[in-house]
């Protein structure tokens, strides 16, 4: 492969000089800048930028993201946020497993092959043995889990909190056959709301229905046809995410019930966008995804530099209330 130096030599120009006109700095003439650029384009030479960041005095980071569903808006927010806070200090490796376990693995295990100086894993359906066994390599930030691992830190929400708030906004509401169209259960965020929404279903003394059906809007309207069609008696719905409730309330039109009035309806994730444009526009638990991938990558600068003190940073989520969760409106 060509270097600087070959070319400086058929060019007969220092190898500064070189460096200069690669990189559009310096003052050379116009034909002896042309001429340059020509040698370099025959010989196929290539800068080396990991070369040339190693020579910086300080090192450009290579990070990993790994998330389970880019479209879905959580994990766009998640992005925006670890980009935010990565500025021009690191270069982002975004990677979609597509809810795929095998290839979220193969994803996080050859991470340490590509020059990637820490990972952030998205989700917390990661196994415990791979984060332990990826972490004596690089520094891993995990969503929804706790590790008493040198090496990584984790992103908490709170998330039973959140499905108990959730749920007891609509017990309160009059809702009293509440249904939970939850996220499947190898997922601990899934476990953590559905434990949420048992806790205050059996504190008002009412029946817990817990529907694990997914994470999209297609599997929120299957299920609540589903539902429906059984002829479950159902005043309110607690949904794993915004997505699943947009999926929830399109079923619900579809067979002629009115929102809130017949069924309230509420989801999570509060993507404020999303939220205002459903027709009515839907409640939802907040929880500040953008900040949450800002402070991801934060704590994963932190075990990069070898600070491994900071083990976790737990975010408490809010309810928002808009008009599906109203069940006291008048129609």
């Amino acid at each position: 492969m060509a270097n600087l130096s070959e070319i400086a030599r058929l060019t007969k120009v220092s190898i500064s000089t070189v460096s200069k006109v690669l990189n559009g700095k310096g003052r050379v003439s116009e034909k002896k800048r042309k001429e340059i650029l020509k040698v370099a384009r025959e010989l196929g030479y290539t800068p080396n930028y990991h070369a040339r960041s190693m020579a910086r005095r300080t090192k450009i980071l290579t990070i990993g993201l790994i998330v389970p569903d880019i479209i879905n808006p959580f994990f766009a927010s998640l992005t925006r946020g670890v980009e935010k806070a990565c500025g021009e200090d690191a270069l982002v490796i975004l990677m979609d497993s597509f809810r795929n376990l095998e290839r979220e693995e193969k994803l996080i295990k050859s991470a340490r092959f590509f020059g990637i100086d820490g990972i952030i894993v998205g989700n917390s359906r990661v196994s415990d043995d791979l984060v332990e066994e990826i972490s004596g390599y690089i520094p891993v930030v995990v969503f929804d889990k706790f590790y008493e691992l040198d090496n990584v830190a984790s992103i908490v929400l709170d998330n039973r909190y959140g499905a108990y708030m959730a749920t007891k906004h609509l017990i309160e509401n009059g809702c009293k056959n509440i249904v939970h169209l939850g996220g499947t259960h190898e997922l601990y965020v899934s476990l953590e709301r559905a434990r949420g929404y048992e806790a205050a279903m059996n504190e008002a003394n009412l029946k817990p229905m817990v529907e694990p059906v997914g994470y999209n809007e297609s599997v929120g309207y299957e299920g609540m046809k589903r539902l429906i069609d059984s002829d479950v008696q159902i005043d309110g719905v607690f949904c794993m995410n915004d997505l699943v409730a947009i999926g929830a309330i399109k079923a619900l039109k579809e067979k002629g019930l009115r929102i809130p009035e017949d069924v309230a309806v509420i989801g999570f994730d509060d993507d404020e966008e999303l939220c205002e444009i459903v027709d009515p526009p839907l409640s939802s638990i907040h929880q500040p995804v953008e900040e949450m991938g800002e402070v991801a990558a934060k704590l994963l600068f932190e075990l990069i530099k070898g600070n491994s003190k900071i083990k976790r940073y737990v975010f408490t989520p809010r309810l928002v209330v808009r008009q599906s969760s109203l069940k006291k409106v008048k129609s």
